[in-house]
């Protein structure tokens, strides 16, 4: 929590609705659905009881069942399988006509040819959306709970509250935004329930993403974001309830206004909504003598991969209670909890030593009946409000377009892209001629987003460099922390061209309503001596090369530029001898990502390596590491042959392993250490620790001849393991130095092999990571593979104090140890797989550490 309650996120805005008390009253509740204390047998929110969810679900199946105020779908499934609830809760008269209402919104929130009297008349008839969501975090399990008393509230109880609110707004509610956590979680808990076991379950609860679940909202690589972007661009609700759990020092409960800054491209109405409906929230909750609760804190309103609906016309009302000990066991202090400083925006402080799940639940429940209270009661202003914000982004002239040009050296990053901006409803239009915009020519093909749409907001904030503010706790003091990182460029994270265009310009285009790779041709087979070759430009060339590998088909890799029939080839560029399944594969997998499949008449009599048949992958991941978490999507989607480093394989590591990735957060306490065998089940000891033996294991294979890759704090250790001898040089403190979360200048040598394919300055993801100098230059053979400027600007995108530190500092260092291969990055090379462009030197690593180096000669002959 941060500790100046005096520095708020804007001025309070007056709070008109009267708030009903959260208990239902004892207005007639229909018998026929049980309430949640009477179908679960505990009431909500008892001490050490948490609802599991194969009864959760059945639950809010038998409310639609019984309630003709409740529908209840599954509009998809989870990474994991399981269903991904939502429940429809209105009136029977607005359900019957919910068709009616959702076109209602679908029109405001696109404006174009509605007049201001249609659009009055719209909003008149309509009736506003309140989507609230839970338990996307899945060790935050009070407000999943709280659902359940929710649920059943709204569907049973007929006093004049809530039936104005269902018939004056329609909720849409996800009682579990991460439903495969919550089994994960709420089991593990109620099977250690008497043990001497650990009760929270230890491990990532989101397969892949663990706490970063909710940070996916740009890049919607997991199925769960994609069905919350699915609910949102089809509803179009004016508000969005995102319940969270903070920690247990934190305010009982935080709701927006946020801590400044805003991100400038959502709508100034969006944000004032925001702050209005937040001090609802708060007013709710003191007039309902909840105390400790506060607003312009900690939280800011900046990065899109958090906040999607922002930019989609609704206000995003983060709800964060406090927590308690282990889930759902009470916290108790020696005094009363929490700041005991009464301010503007924490205006009672806490006065009890006790704090519980119960209350959990209640204040969480308060806020979602605060707010669906206040947009009911001001449905019209809201829709109207609505409308104004897609007339101001349909109109807008500020600047005419964004232009992605056809033929960039990376298809799969332009595809990624256009994937990205076409599940957030942007429009994206191909020139079907030659044109020019902006005094630069374009190719037929190239992409143009022009900003005058609904949702160009969404656009701008992925495409341009984002200027961070300077914002300091006070004059002359530390940084105030951005809540999460201040960068999202995706031309410097994916490594393509996105040209803004402020000046109107003309070409013919038609709209897209789905993104195709471009289209390639595939060669005629090359002659005797000859061979099909990839280029290493593409980060989406190891989808290709993860396929070959599992085919067999022998891939090697030039280690120098060679020219072959008027074409120039770079440093690492794939060369596939000629055979069927070869062909085959190439020829699928070539029109599947657009990455064009070339021949050369003669394999050139330069130095080269062949790359190890099924190179075999070590990921270490202790329990929870979230960048391990990421790795394994990537991994997963290129299909990589790799493995999780159990404990028992520390025995005969070169045995499993060719290569081992030891990421951000790898320690060597994590290792060594591990889980406490004594705190967990047998079925936890892969993360049981493997002692100095195991240690000195994982140097010996390493030593021995084989690959090591690590990246932030995962270098450190590997620093520690094998005595590299390198230091961090960037100062301690963060006003001096900071960099929390931002793209930075970089100098690449691309001929190195963990660098091939790669541009010469190429920017690297930085967040509060190290920079290096070597301090030993004679103990192992090393060579620089990036580094950062010796001078000048080092921030590409983002915030970043005392840049200097940095001026010529060592990035990535390519190693010789024993007979083993090791590269370190100090940045997180890999980070959430935003930053896909530099990720690519990570597989190079992996991969060419196993090859085989080949002579000129060797390398001629491998198409003989």
């Amino acid at each position: 929590m941060r500790a100046p309650f005096r520095r708020v996120a804007v001025v309070a805005t007056a709070v008109v609705a009267l708030v009903a008390p959260v208990l239902p009253t004892a207005a007639s509740a229909a018998p026929s659905i049980p309430n949640p204390e009477q179908y679960f047998g505990f009431r909500i929110g008892s001490d050490g009881r948490l609802a599991t969810f194969d009864k959760m679900v059945p639950y809010f199946k038998l409310i639609a069942d019984r309630s003709n105020r409740v529908d209840y779908a599954e509009p998809g499934r989870t990474t994991l399988g399981n269903p991904y609830s939502m429940l429809t809760i209105s009136s029977k008269k607005n359900l019957d006509n919910l068709d009616r209402l959702v076109e209602i919104n679908k029109r405001l929130a696109d404006p174009r040819g509605l007049s201001p009297t249609d659009a009055e008349a719209l909003a008149r008839e309509g009736k506003p959306f309140y989507y609230v969501q839970a338990g996307i975090h899945s060790n935050e399990v009070g407000n999943s709970q709280a659902m359940l008393e929710i649920a059943h509230r709204l569907a049973t109880e007929h006093s004049p509250y809530i039936d104005n609110i269902l018939d004056k707004a329609v909720i849409l509610m996800v009682p579990a935004q991460n439903p495969d956590g919550l089994k994960l979680v709420n089991d593990y808990f109620n099977a250690t329930a008497g043990t001497n076991y650990a009760r929270t379950y230890p491990d990532l609860y989101q397969k892949y993403t663990g706490h970063d679940d909710n940070r996916d909202w740009f890049m919607f690589t997991q199925a769960e974001s994609k069905l919350m972007v699915s609910i949102q661009n089809k509803y179009h609700p004016q508000a969005f309830q995102d319940a969270h759990q903070a920690g247990t020092g934190a305010p009982r409960m935080f709701t927006p206004p946020y801590l400044s800054p805003y991100d400038p491209n959502i709508d100034p109405i969006t944000v004032q909504q925001t702050n209005d409906m937040g001090m609802a929230m708060q007013r709710g909750m003191t007039s309902a003598g909840m105390k400790g609760v506060g607003w312009g804190q900690t939280y800011d309103y900046w990065t899109p991969s958090r906040q999607y609906q922002v930019y989609h016309g609704a206000s995003r009302l983060l709800t964060e209670a406090a927590s308690v000990r282990d889930l759902a066991y009470p916290q108790i202090g020696d005094g009363p909890l929490g700041s005991q400083v009464s301010d503007t925006n924490f205006i009672e402080p806490y006065d009890s030593n006790k704090w519980t799940l119960r209350q959990i639940v209640d204040y969480t429940s308060q806020t979602f009946y605060s707010g669906v209270d206040e947009l009911a009661n001001d449905g019209y202003n809201w829709l109207k409000d609505f409308y104004k914000v897609g007339v101001k982004a349909t109109t807008r002239s500020d600047i005419y377009a964004y232009v992605i040009p056809a033929g960039q050296r990376d298809p799969q990053a332009v595809k990624d892209t256009l994937d990205i901006l076409r599940t957030g409803a942007v429009e994206i239009r191909q020139a079907t001629a030659e044109f020019t915009a902006g005094g630069k020519a374009y190719p037929k093909g190239s992409y143009v987003i022009y900003m005058a749409q609904p949702y160009s907001g969404f656009a701008k904030t992925l495409l341009e460099v984002q200027h961070y503010p300077q914002l300091l706790q006070y004059p002359g003091g530390p940084p105030q922390r951005p809540y999460d990182v201040t960068a999202q460029t995706l031309p410097m994270l994916l490594g393509f061209q996105a040209d803004l265009v402020q000046s109107q310009f003309s070409v013919p285009t038609t709209l897209l309503d789905k993104i195709t790779p471009p289209a390639v041709t595939m060669p005629a087979e090359p002659g005797a001596g000859g061979a099909y070759v990839l280029g290493p430009e593409s980060y989406g060339v190891y989808q290709i090369v993860a396929k070959l590998q599992s085919q067999g088909i022998p891939t090697f890799r030039s280690a120098a530029q060679f020219t072959d029939g008027g074409r120039t080839y770079p440093a690492g560029t794939f060369i596939i001898p000629p055979t069927a399944p070869a062909r085959s594969e190439l020829q699928s997998q070539s029109k599947a990502t657009g990455i064009p499949v070339y021949t050369i008449a003669d394999v050139p009599a330069i130095d080269g390596v062949q790359l190890k048949p099924g190179t075999r992958i070590g990921l270490l991941k202790p329990p929870n590491n979230i960048p391990s978490g990421w790795l394994m999507w990537m991994f997963d989607q290129y299909k990589v042959d790799y493995q999780i480093v159990e404990a028992k394989d520390y025995q005969n590591l070169a045995g499993k392993f060719d290569a081992i990735m030891m990421p951000e957060g790898v320690s060597r306490n994590s290792i060594v250490t591990g889980l406490n065998a004594a705190r967990y089940p047998q079925e936890w000891s892969w993360a049981f620790g493997v002692g100095e033996t195991g240690w000195n294991q994982l140097h010996d294979f390493v030593t021995n001849g084989g690959t090591l890759v690590s990246f932030g704090t995962g270098s450190a250790t590997a620093q520690q393991l094998l005595g590299l001898p390198m230091e961090s040089v960037l100062p301690s403190s963060s006003s001096v130095f900071y960099g929390p979360g931002s793209l930075l200048s970089q100098e690449i040598d691309a001929n190195d092999p963990a660098a091939w394919g790669m541009t010469p300055n190429n920017p690297v993801w930085f967040e509060g990571d190290r920079a290096y100098r070597i301090t030993d230059p004679a103990k192992y053979p090393y060579h620089v593979v990036s580094k950062y400027p010796d001078s000048g600007e080092q921030l590409q995108s983002g915030w970043l104090i005392g840049g200097q530190y940095l001026n010529g500092a060592v990035n990535t260092v390519s190693w010789q140890v024993g007979k083993g291969s090791v590269v370190t990055f100090g940045n997180q090379t890999s980070f959430r797989t935003w930053n896909r462009a530099e990720q690519k030197m990570v597989f190079n690593a992996l991969y060419n550490g196993p090859s085989q180096k080949l002579t000129p000669q060797q390398f001629a002959a491998i198409a003989d």
